[in-house]
């Protein structure tokens, strides 16, 4: 086959935001779409059948690509399911992951509304088949990692690892799960254990090309000097890189491909500019990337940052073509309006060094609002768009690489679209979004340092933000009006917000669901912890109320005075503290770090009673 035609006409705009922001009047959904996540297409193995989840209106479908028709689709799927990660077993069985309800949903491609749904966690997010055993391995977000029967039952085993856990791989015999914010790569062994030292993306200096060792990123490699440093942060989507036969006929190993963002760790100056600006690479301090890793040898191969790729929530790899080359497209989620879709060669990701700026072979600027991609076996890209502009509903766009044409399957659906959501994803104009920084409504998990204020930990934006202001630890925001004039037009380089458009991202923004908490393994200790917090610790004095703050700026004894935030979710966001000194919970306790008795009286708390503490804060 051949390979994709070399193409992507000149940038015709600075802002890649739908149109529909500045075209119309605010539109605020009582059913508000969810984050993007992306992942939420696949082509089954035997013919041109695709399964798309459909999260935006909670509901599943099967699309015959050739007849470019929709075969069926699930009609009883409860509201918030957010059907998302798809993979199929040895049988043709097809399973997808329902975040919204913590299950996992199994049907008969030919009967997709007759499927079972099966409990699995409090947040379920990666999931894959396992054919060398005949299992299903589940990853959620509070670290279990499931493994369950694909015919259907209770689950075979369930292990504990650390929290954040996003895709699973497998790989051969051998299982890997990677970490969202982190951008981690776990092996997993056949007890449950992990299984040697976890694999990560290097880290790299914007300008020169050069390497710093992953684990060690304050070591630079020999030659480079550490500026303008870029780590490794929020790894969207992690695959599998299909095993091609090689020219001879020779069978290759599968490879792992990790589509992840680049994150700078140097000194961010908070002023206008500040976050992003024009040009392709080194005007944000967020960049996209690629890094392959291969099991057999532990070898990470880092690759360039991808310009104009802002917000890089799917990857999804080509078969070869009949020239020998392998593609690579990755979806560009904050492009909204166009230029959402990028493909590389992959020798080109492989072979180009990290901090070089490069530009895909080919784009496709007429398809809107992708969210995610996966290849047919004859070299066909299917993209879905989770909203056309025209109101239609979703689509999927099928993109030939031997002329480039695209041709459209509609898939109907309401109108998604809701402007909060939309200036959340949006590139602002200095290729960096909202939801870069936070990713799904949530936080990076970095601590930034801003010049003339000094260390801050990237705040959570899920669920009631409205109602916590004054905004930033400072409290020196005092409505989103300003954090969005100062931030989103100002740092980001976006544009001037009109009042009800702010309204509308703040709607979005209080709709988000709060994280779900697992079932405490010791409820004594909770309620232990539940006292203590409340009585001799004296935390329930400004973490009080629904929302577990006060809203008060406080100087407790950490260096200035600060906002109280709410605790919601707390134990998803470790770090915690302004200044992110505390890299777990019980760290918070600290004197050095936590303020000692100037922040609750803490200091006679036995190692007991802080445990019980955590227990406790581990269920808010």
């Amino acid at each position: 086959m051949d390979p994709p035609i070399d193409g992507g006409g000149p940038v015709t705009s600075a802002l890649f935001m739908d149109p529909r922001v500045e075209d119309r009047a605010p539109q605020l959904l009582a059913d508000t779409p969810p984050p993007i996540s992306g992942g939420t297409l696949h082509v089954l193995r035997s013919a041109r059948i695709a399964v798309v989840a459909d999260p935006d209106r909670d509901r599943i479908l099967v699309v015959d690509l050739t007849a470019r028709q929709i075969l069926g689709q699930t009609e009883h799927l409860p509201p918030g399911a957010e059907p998302s990660r798809i993979t199929e077993d040895a049988e043709g069985r097809v399973h997808v992951v329902l975040r919204g309800t913590g299950e996992i949903y199994s049907f008969d491609p030919e009967r997709v509304d007759e499927g079972t749904r099966r409990q699995v966690c409090a947040m379920p997010r990666g999931l894959a088949y396992d054919g060398v055993n005949d299992q299903l391995h589940v990853a959620c977000r509070g670290g279990e990692l499931v493994t369950l029967p694909p015919e259907g039952g209770a689950a075979i085993r369930t292990v504990q690892l650390d929290q954040d856990l996003r895709d699973v791989v497998v790989h051969g015999d051998r299982l890997f799960v990677s970490r969202f914010r982190t951008a981690e790569l776990l092996e997993v062994d056949a007890a449950g254990a992990l299984a040697g030292t976890p694999l990560r993306p290097w880290a790299s200096s914007a300008f020169g090309g050069g390497l710093v060792e992953p684990g060690f990123m304050d070591r630079p490699a020999p030659g480079v000097d550490g500026e303008a440093r870029f780590e490794p942060a929020v790894a969207w989507r992690t695959i599998s890189a299909p095993a091609q036969s090689a020219p001879d006929g020779a069978a290759e190993p599968d490879d792992i491909a990790m589509v992840h963002q680049r994150a700078s760790g140097q000194e961010v100056q908070p002023v206008p500019g500040g976050y992003g600006g024009g040009g392709g690479c080194e005007s944000s301090i967020v960049h996209s990337s690629v890094t392959f890793f291969d099991p057999e040898t532990g070898n990470v191969t880092q690759g360039p940052d991808l310009a104009r790729a802002t917000l890089p929530v799917d990857i999804a790899m080509s078969p070869r073509f009949s020239d020998g080359a392998e593609y690579i497209a990755v979806i560009a989620a904050g492009n909204e309006s166009g230029e959402s879709v990028f493909l590389y060669q992959r020798t080109s990701l492989e072979f180009t060094a990290p901090g070089q700026c490069m530009f895909p072979e080919a784009r496709t600027e007429s398809v809107v609002n992708a969210t995610s991609a996966a290849w047919t076996d004859d070299g066909t890209l299917v993209v879905l768009s989770r909203d056309a502009i025209d109101g239609s509903g979703a689509e999927l766009a099928l993109i030939s690489p031997r002329d480039g044409r695209t041709q459209r399957i509609p898939l109907g659906g309401v109108e998604s679209y809701d402007t909060g959501h939309a200036v959340f994803h949006a590139n602002s104009g200095g290729h960096i979004a909202c939801a870069s920084c936070h990713p799904e409504g949530q936080e990076d998990g970095r601590v930034w340092t801003f010049g003339s204020i000094g260390p801050r930990r990237t705040p959570a934006m899920h669920g009631d933000l409205r109602g916590t202001e004054p905004f930033h630890w400072d409290g020196d925001m005092n409505d989103l009006n300003h954090l969005t004039h100062e931030v989103f037009t100002g740092r980001m380089q976006g544009p001037a917000l009109r009042t009800q458009q702010v309204d509308a991202l703040g709607h979005w923004l209080d709709e988000l669901p709060r994280p779900v908490n697992a079932i405490p393994t010791d409820v004594a200790a909770v309620e232990r912890g539940r006292e203590l917090f409340y009585g001799a610790a004296q935390c329930g004095t400004c973490h009080s109320g629904a929302l577990l703050t006060n809203n008060a700026t406080v100087d407790v004894g950490t260096g200035g005075a600060f906002q109280v935030p709410s605790l919601v979710g707390v134990q998803y966001r470790t770090p915690v503290m302004h200044s992110g000194c505390a890299v777990t919970l019980t760290g918070r306790f600290d004197v050095t770090c936590g303020g000692g008795d100037r922040h609750g009286r803490t200091s006679d708390l036995s190692e007991t009673q802080i445990a019980d503490m955590v227990a406790y804060m581990r269920t808010l």
